[in-house]
């Protein structure tokens, strides 16, 4: 996630709100993107919906609104939960593991191949999740360029000589709102082992260390793909974040996404 291009200055009962337009770089969905309600506007069904039709109004080629906020936060329909943030600064709090692969930094040509494969899967999968097709080109290219940043860092996992997975994490991030020194878990995955969620735990955890030795925390982010409910048995990802909770992960903080009002872009509205 990033700031708003031009963030728009709202006056009167909104003047709490910091917001404006941003376009999602992998899946080019135009979002009004609300990086602050401020608390007196998110306790506010008609001021928050007041914000959501000024802001569209302003931008009116936006397809849906996207909001950040804090954990805890439940927001009626037409809102949905789209990403989960959690965060981890100390590995000493996680599960202790014995057994597991070999993590190592990456290095060399035939390990930065393997990495941005595999993040361009996960852009392709994280464009199914969102209902947002993105085109192999544009996954590829995006890999490329993130793998290209000087503060990227790749843990790989190994046994038995073999590359089973990864965790990449931007180490020089910040939070866009506070402004925290964060290190941002990208992307971990684990392929062709019969154990991949202990496999993952173990990168998670050596991500975890990494960051520690930094001094920052690691942030990491879980897309959602149904319902607004935590409680919905059919939400994957959520049982997902459930799990990262028991294993000593916090919420850090969430984006909800709802469509355009009705009446300002109505060809934005999902299935």
């Amino acid at each position: 996630m990033t700031s708003p291009a031009t963030p728009l200055d709202l006056t009167g009962p909104l003047s709490g709100v910091t917001a404006g337009p941003y376009t999602d770089a992998v899946t080019g969905e135009r979002h009004v993107l609300i990086q602050d309600p401020g608390s007196r506007v998110l306790k506010d069904p008609a001021l928050l919906a007041a914000a959501r039709r000024t802001l569209h109004a302003a931008h009116p080629r936006a397809e849906s609104t996207l909001m950040r906020t804090p954990p805890e936060t439940e927001l009626p329909p037409p809102w949905r939960r789209h990403l989960t943030y959690v965060r981890c600064a100390d590995p000493a709090g996680l599960p202790d593991l014995t057994g597991g692969p070999e993590v190592t930094p990456s290095s060399g040509p035939e390990d930065d191949a393997l990495v941005r494969a595999w993040l361009s899967r996960a852009f392709v999968a994280a464009g199914e999740d969102m209902r947002r097709p993105v085109s192999e080109v544009v996954a590829l290219a995006e890999a490329a360029a993130l793998c290209g940043l000087p503060d990227r860092v790749s843990l790989m996992a190994r046994r038995d000589g073999r590359t089973i997975g990864h965790a990449t994490l931007h180490v020089d991030s910040e939070d866009e709102v506070t402004g925290e020194p964060i290190a941002e878990l990208v992307d971990i995955l684990v392929e062709g082992v019969p154990d991949t969620g202990f496999v993952t735990s173990a990168l998670s955890r050596a991500a975890v260390a990494h960051a520690h030795a930094l001094g920052r925390p690691l942030i990491g982010s879980v897309v959602h793909t149904v319902g607004p409910g935590r409680d919905a048995g059919t939400d994957a990802p959520w049982r997902d974040v459930t799990r990262l909770l028991e294993q000593g992960w916090t919420v850090d903080h969430e984006y909800w996404w709802a469509p355009a009002p009705e009446g300002e872009n109505p060809g934005a509205e999902r299935p």
